[in-house]
C-alpha cells in the first residue's frame, strides 16, 4: 500500500504568534488567519523540514511530545492533517515509494 506524503511551506509563507495556549498564524498566500491548538503547530513545523506520510508524522510528534504512539495516536494526526489541508495549511505532496 502506497501512503500520501504530506508537506507544509510553514513557517516561509506565516506568520506566527502565540495566544492564550494557541497558536495564531497568517498564511500570506491566502490571506487567512487561523487559530491553532497542539498538535497542529507541532505537525507544521515536522512537516516543513520533510515531505513524511501520517504515519511517519505520528512517530516522529509522539517521540517529541513523549506520548505512546498507537491507533489513537494515529486518528488524531490524521483528522488534524484534514483540517490542516482544508485550511490550505498542507498539501499532499505525492506518494511515498516506499
Amino acid at each position: 500500500m502506497t501512503a500520501r506524503l504530506y508537506r507544509a511551506d510553514y513557517p516561509q509563507h506565516c506568520r506566527t504568534h502565540a495566544i492564550d495556549g494557541m497558536t495564531l498564524v497568517f498564511h500570506r498566500p491566502s490571506g487567512t488567519t487561523h487559530f491553532l491548538s497542539a498538535p497542529a503547530p507541532e505537525m507544521l513545523i515536522l512537516l516543513s523540514e520533510a515531505p513524511m506520510s501520517a504515519a511517519v508524522l505520528c512517530q516522529r510528534l509522539c517521540e517529541q511530545l513523549d506520548l505512546p504512539q498507537d491507533d489513537e495516536a494515529l486518528y488524531v494526526v490524521e483528522a488534524r492533517l484534514d483540517e490542516l489541508i482544508a485550511s490550505g495549511l498542507v498539501r499532499v505532496q505525492g506518494l511515498d515509494p516506499h
